[in-house]
């Protein structure tokens, strides 16, 4: 009897060893191929992706006080028939307490089945013809998720591993829909691996630009408001290396401000910390 198990157990590890020596070989032909370039020309799904994007921001005095927090998040949909994208459940909510926990958030019904395609128009102010002027942080979750895309799809064929891409025709001030200016001083781009997300290989993609100047001009009912600020910001795309997809992206976000009301002497300072996250729903 003890020779019989002895047997079995022989026989299952070399099964066990068997398949280990096949994956390895296989995962190392995948790893090879992987590791020397992204595929420039990958197809796109054959279903519309969903994702559900939070932002959170965090203001501060220049000390370091805590201010208040500000979360938005909602439900993007891309891939839609005629290259078209629709934001729904987009909702925005407020809180004085750090450690406290976010409430449901009020409904921004504005941005219900709010569809477009993608392009330029997105910095002009008819595109947000029915938003409500100061709704910053809900058009922020529109010019962010195209900054993403332009960071992904558009460089694919001049990363290469490891070695920093400067994206110089993404540089420059941009208009922000009648609210002010941005300016994006210089865009890098690092294909920094291969990292296996829900079980999909993807191509790690690090983008950042720092000293980016932000300045806001808005004329509220009678008063004048103005902004000068700085921003820092930096992330990692989770690109799959099978289809024309995101699995996870991370955005983080620092802005230095000064903020200035025509009817107030002086000016209020503010330091802003964000952070965004794209998760795929399937």
């Amino acid at each position: 009897m003890k020779t019989t198990n002895f047997k079995t157990l022989i026989l299952v590890a070399s099964i066990v060893f068997s398949v280990i020596s096949t994956d390895g070989q296989h995962l190392t032909g995948i790893t090879k191929n992987v590791f020397n370039q992204i595929p420039a020309n990958l197809k796109l799904p054959a279903t519309p992706q969903r994702y559900l994007i939070t932002t959170d921001y965090f203001n501060h005095t220049l000390q370091g006080a805590f201010i208040d927090k500000i979360r938005v998040s909602g439900t993007f949909t891309t891939n839609l028939p005629q290259n078209k994208e629709v934001w729904n459940k987009v909702s925005v909510t407020k809180s004085n307490q750090l450690n406290g926990s976010f409430d449901a958030g009020e409904p921004q019904n504005y941005m219900e089945n709010f569809t477009f395609e993608p392009s330029e128009k997105i910095l002009q102010p008819g595109f947000f013809k029915d938003f409500p002027f100061e709704a910053v942080q809900v058009k922020n979750l529109v010019w962010d998720m195209a900054r993403i895309e332009a960071f992904a799809w558009g460089h694919l064929d001049s990363l290469k591993l490891n070695k920093l891409y400067e994206v110089k025709k993404m540089n420059g001030t941009v208009p922000l829909a009648g609210l002010g200016t941005f300016t994006n001083n210089s865009i890098q781009l690092i294909w920094k691996g291969v990292s296996l997300l829900n079980n999909e290989l993807c191509a790690l993609i690090d983008f950042r630009a720092m000293d980016n100047p932000l300045e806001c001009n808005i004329k509220m009912g009678e008063k004048d408001f103005s902004l000068k600020g700085t921003s820092h910001y930096w992330g990692t795309d989770y690109l799959s290396l099978s289809e024309k997809r995101f699995e996870y992206v991370e955005l983080l976000e620092n802005v230095m401000m000064e903020m200035k009301w025509s009817d107030q002497p002086t000016s209020q300072y503010v330091y802003t910390t964000r952070f965004m996250k794209v998760k795929k729903i399937e």
